[in-house]
């Protein structure tokens, strides 16, 4: 992200700027807005400063540029041999879309749920799975086998005893088999961080080499695993920190800014970032899940930045 340093520190113009912006990168600018726009530009040179600081800060200048088009101009007939590229692109963008949009995995879900959203799932055997916001579970249960799949965001699991039929959760290139009674799983950033509350689980690792890991993890303890690292070290936890948000809490210990920005964002549809420069910034602190745009205020105001917003779906926490 570019510094805005430069731009003017005006509220009610950096506000036209924002408005201009979104309007601009909707793609459903008029003529006559165009013409709006360009008078707006003219009127005063801080305009100007004010909009390029917006494209700049969001990298979308050149983006951005090509939709300032003069009213005067008009855009050439596009050649027919360049139409006869139409129907195969179009494929590609759909396919793109297909394969990069969640669709494809709430598919495969048995239960999900949205941004801020939280859900309990009593299963047919007795367990009970809480499922925290932005997160989708694959279930299959019968008279021989307990198989889950966590897919995306975080659960925590309560075990139903059936020593005929193993508990197991599949998540990320590993299996998580409960030997007791409650445990909670989080996935970030191609790992999984299981973290045991209650007995102990067995957790196992395929690496991408083909070699397997095994490791044990008892009450009170942490284990981080991926496919590539394999299993982290066996760390001591807070079980009443970890399962915070089950009460609607977030628990931040000297945690970087920008993983405290990554976990607002599962709560909080839009996107919150923090700029390069002070990503590393240390936070703590203890919020509410259902207020994640009054976490950012309290940031500002604790590490003494600034945000950038273009309404409330695209914020930009800086110096």
């Amino acid at each position: 992200m570019k510094s805005t340093s430069n731009a003017t520190d005006n509220p009610a113009i950096k506000a036209a700027a924002n408005a201009w912006w979104v309007r601009l990168d909707s793609d459903t600018v008029s003529a006559r807005e165009r013409v709006e726009f360009a008078d707006w530009l003219d009127a005063d040179p801080q305009h100007r400063q004010a909009f390029d600081a917006v494209c700049a800060l969001w990298d979308e200048l050149d983006a951005v540029k090509q939709r300032i088009v003069k009213p005067e101009i008009i855009a050439p007939k596009t050649p027919w041999f360049r139409r006869l590229w139409a129907a195969p692109t179009l494929t590609m963008c759909c396919l793109a879309l297909w394969l990069f949009s969640p669709l494809p995995m709430l598919l495969r879900a048995d239960f999900h749920t949205g941004y801020g959203e939280m859900r309990d799932i009593r299963l047919s055997d007795g367990s009970i799975v809480h499922l925290n916001s932005h997160s989708a579970l694959s279930v299959h249960i019968d008279g021989n086998q307990r198989q889950l799949t966590l897919l995306q965001g975080e659960a925590w699991f309560e075990v139903s005893p059936d020593s005929t039929r193993p508990f197991q959760v599949h998540a990320e290139h590993g299996t998580v088999t409960a030997l007791g009674t409650a445990f909670n799983i989080r996935l970030r950033n191609s790992q999984a961080e299981v973290s045991v509350t209650q007995h102990s689980v067995a957790i196992d690792v395929e690496q991408t080499e083909g070699r397997g890991l095994h490791a044990v993890v008892n009450e009170g303890q942490q284990l981080v695993y991926d496919q590539q690292t394999g299993l982290g070290r066996i760390k001591a936890i807070d079980s009443q920190t970890v399962t915070a948000w089950q009460r609607g809490k977030l628990v931040f210990e000297n945690q970087p800014l920008g993983e405290v920005m990554a976990e607002l964002n599962r709560y909080h549809r839009g996107y919150l970032v923090s700029d390069d420069s002070i990503t590393q910034r240390r936070v703590n602190g203890v919020f509410r899940t259902d207020q994640p745009l009054a976490v950012i205020d309290a940031l500002e105001s604790s590490l003494s930045v600034h945000s950038t917003r273009i309404n409330d779906y695209l914020i930009l926490l800086h110096r």
